[in-house]
């Protein structure tokens, strides 16, 4: 499974009519005043079985981890791009190259099994090693991100913004708009210390989304 094949689920996923808004006020409190219990927790058996966690746990997990002090951030992922994350997203990757970049790559995801291009990159790693279960494994957790962020909200109006948590996500969401011509616009409609809420319009087009905790690195 590719990661633009992935991204496009994304997107069409997010019109779905199921949707919970996002307490963000009480998921920062919750993961600043208590950590192991709502996040660390969660994350553990998020790492084994994303389907033993509820809707209310994924998202005090998903969304409360930019609230947390993070074993590896953007710098990280950037300087590991090279030697691991842009080998493993290469369509037709060799059993040889993968098990080169396994330690390092497993090394990496266990320090943040939340980001969905590593998810991607670890199931090729994983279908080139033949290792099958782990690969699954590592599909599941993706996908159940993309619901978490599915089911955020709308996207169609300020009160229900989709919520994802950086800001190459933001862009993600915004690409399709960009593509549809020049009448691109974006606007921030409030910042604060948590979150930023941005209103994406083509057009007649119109995409609200909030990065929550974006300041968080």
């Amino acid at each position: 499974m590719q990661i633009k094949k992935i991204i496009t689920v994304l997107i069409l996923l997010v019109f779905g009519v199921s949707f919970a808004q996002i307490n963000v006020e009480e998921i920062e409190k919750n993961a600043v005043e208590n950590p192991q219990e709502y996040f660390y927790k969660y994350l553990e058996i998020f790492k084994q079985d994303p389907s033993k966690l509820n809707q209310q746990e994924l998202n005090q997990m998903y969304y409360g981890s930019r609230f947390v002090k993070s074993e590896y951030n953007i710098k990280d992922y950037n300087d590991d791009y090279e030697k691991i994350w842009k080998i493993a997203s290469r369509k037709g990757l060799s059993k040889a190259k993968a098990e080169k970049i396994l330690t390092a790559a497993e090394a990496a995801y266990n320090k943040n099994p939340l980001n969905m291009e590593i998810l991607v990159s670890m199931v090729n790693i994983y279908l080139a090693t033949g290792e099958k279960t782990k690969a699954e494994r590592c599909i599941l957790q993706n996908n159940t991100i993309i619901k978490i962020i599915d089911e955020s909200g709308t996207g169609r109006s300020e009160n229900s913004p989709i919520c994802v948590i950086t800001a190459g996500d933001m862009m993600t969401f915004a690409k399709p708009l960009m593509m549809r011509g020049r009448d691109f616009k974006q606007k921030d409609l409030k910042t604060d210390k948590s979150s930023i809420l941005t209103q994406y319009s083509n057009g007649g087009a119109s995409l609200f989304v909030k990065c929550i905790g974006c300041f968080n690195f």
